[in-house]
């Protein structure tokens, strides 16, 4: 059966894997195939700029199904979850919004030139992050995809419980943590936000 949803683009490079330049194809979490025609995953991916070089690392990047993105959301604690609800209601500009979607139909680059929460674009972000929602080998327009920048981050981040930022810090060592003998060297900055 084809869709036929005007909703669903090809997914940009920007949200193709760093390591391999191929589309993400594998849930981190449970290792479901995502390019199926009704897998819908999420894509994340946090970018570091070098302010002064034409130059960007990408920190980290994985892709996750709905099923285990819920089931990660679930761990999120209520009080965490309004939390970060009342933030994105007191700090983006709806009207704003909308109108760069209205005003770029299928050029999902243009809803991620500038964070939805502090309006600061992406090459002055020292860091920031990028989300898409997809179906398939196709990225949906509706939501997402969108940018939130380093200093937003650091915002929720500070509205966190305890207990959440120690779920969200457990799926950052099981997927991303350095080698053991360099844990101790690395800063213990908690940047997973998962928004």
């Amino acid at each position: 059966m084809e869709d036929n949803n005007t909703n669903l683009v090809e997914i940009p490079k920007v949200f193709h894997s760093f390591s391999s330049e191929m589309p993400f194809d594998h849930c981190i979490e449970c290792d479901k195939y995502l390019l199926g025609d009704d897998s819908e995953y999420f894509i994340e991916k946090a970018i570091k700029n070098y302010q002064g070089f034409k130059a960007q690392d990408v920190i980290f990047e994985y892709a996750i199904c709905l099923d285990c993105a819920e089931k990660l959301r679930k761990q999120i604690s209520k009080e965490s979850m309004q939390s970060i609800e009342n933030y994105f209601a007191d700090n983006m500009d709806l009207p704003a919004r909308m109108q760069v979607m209205q005003n770029n139909p299928g050029n999902p680059e243009a809803w991620m030139e500038k964070c939805m929460l502090k309006g600061e674009s992406q090459k002055d972000s020292e860091e920031y992050q990028i989300y898409a929602h997809c179906k398939g080998n196709h990225m949906e327009l509706a939501h997402m995809p969108y940018m939130i920048c380093g200093a937003a981050l650091d915002e929720i981040a500070e509205l966190l419980s305890e207990q959440t930022l120690d779920e969200l810090d457990n799926f950052l060592k099981n997927h991303f943590g350095p080698p053991p003998e360099l844990k101790e060297l690395l800063p213990s900055k908690r940047r997973l936000v998962l928004v």
